[in-house]
């Protein structure tokens, strides 16, 4: 069963709408490439929109994250040695 997502109450409520889509899309991806496009094609245009700041976001917080990551692993004498986890 999937969790309630749940927000913050002082959560932007444009963020709150562009959360809900990415959760939405997210939830189709495991029904298969159709689920997601049909999934897409039930959005509004400012839903839509609201998804994508959402995801830019997320995805720039990732980027700058695994970046830090690989920087300080490259940093250690004995990063090496050490297996890597996917």
């Amino acid at each position: 069963m999937k969790p309630v997502l749940t927000l913050e109450p002082d959560t932007d409520p444009r963020a709150a709408i562009g959360i809900r889509v990415a959760d939405a899309l997210a939830e189709a991806v495991s029904h298969g490439p159709y689920a997601v496009m049909r999934t897409a094609r039930s959005m509004s245009d400012e839903e839509l929109r609201l998804g994508l700041d959402f995801v830019t976001s997320v995805l720039e917080v990732a980027s700058s994250s695994a970046r830090a990551m690989a920087s300080v692993l490259a940093e250690r004498p004995d990063s090496s040695s050490r297996p890597l986890v996917h």
